[in-house]
């Protein structure tokens, strides 16, 4: 069969289907025309919802770049001057300026506790706990946000990082290695295992575990020759001895 005759039979078909479809339809108007209402009522449906999801996703996004903005607010002293005012934009104390991103940062996670934005700002509230001095605060904050984020989320293995800094800020040294062991063994994980083991070292270190930490700077220079830190640990490590 040539190729134009091949060409003519398919549209043959096709118009013979079309017509098919065509006489099915207007003997079936009663049992189909529900059926495309309820496709446009569905397709209406993800529609909206797609556009609801992503006017919130903005909302709390532009929220949460109010409040980190906030965070990174200047620091100036009231003046001496009678009846002198705050300057705009302006906090007095890096503690002032603390408390109120840690407010702002709240109200994202109050109004949009769902969205990424809601995740980040749970994490600057952890980070934003441990500047102000509240250790306790801060590790139940990592920990909730570890829990939270899943374990593919790099906001999971930072959280992490940050509860086991504020185990080291409350002196909780042990406890603060186990976490960084268990960062220092995900080889394939999102934090870079040579600063992991840094860390590790510095607990061990600061819980008197003179040869443990030596053994972990070692680790350093011997698994990560190219490493930033290799001269640190070096450094560390002749001290030690």
């Amino acid at each position: 069969m040539k190729a134009s005759e091949r060409h003519q039979l398919k549209q043959n078909e096709f118009v013979e289907t079309t017509m098919r479809v065509a006489d099915w339809a207007r003997g079936h108007q009663r049992e189909l025309v529900p059926a495309v209402i309820a496709v446009l009522v569905v397709a209406a449906v993800v529609g909206g919802y797609s556009f609801w999801h992503k006017h919130r996703a903005d909302r709390a996004g532009a929220l949460l770049g109010v409040a980190t903005a906030l965070e990174q607010a200047p620091i100036a002293p009231p003046s001496n001057v009678p009846g002198a005012k705050q300057v705009a934009g302006t906090y007095p104390t890096e503690q002032a300026r603390g408390e109120a991103a840690l407010k702002a940062l709240q109200e994202v996670v109050d109004q949009y506790p769902s969205t990424k934005a809601a995740l980040v700002a749970r994490y600057q509230i952890a980070a934003e706990y441990l500047a102000l001095n509240r250790p306790a605060d801060a590790q139940k904050a990592f920990e909730t946000v570890a829990a939270d984020a899943g374990s593919s989320s790099i906001y999971a293995a930072l959280a992490r990082m940050g509860e086991a800094e504020a185990l080291m800020a409350a002196n909780k040294y042990d406890d603060a290695a186990k976490i960084y062991t268990d960062l220092a063994a995900q080889r394939d994980g999102a934090m870079p295992v040579d600063g992991v083991l840094m860390q590790l070292a510095s607990a061990e270190q600061k819980a008197g575990k003179t040869a443990d930490a030596r053994a972990t700077y070692k680790r350093v220079v011997d698994e990560f020759p190219d490493s930033a830190y290799v001269t640190d640990a070096q450094q560390q490590i002749a001290a030690l001895n």
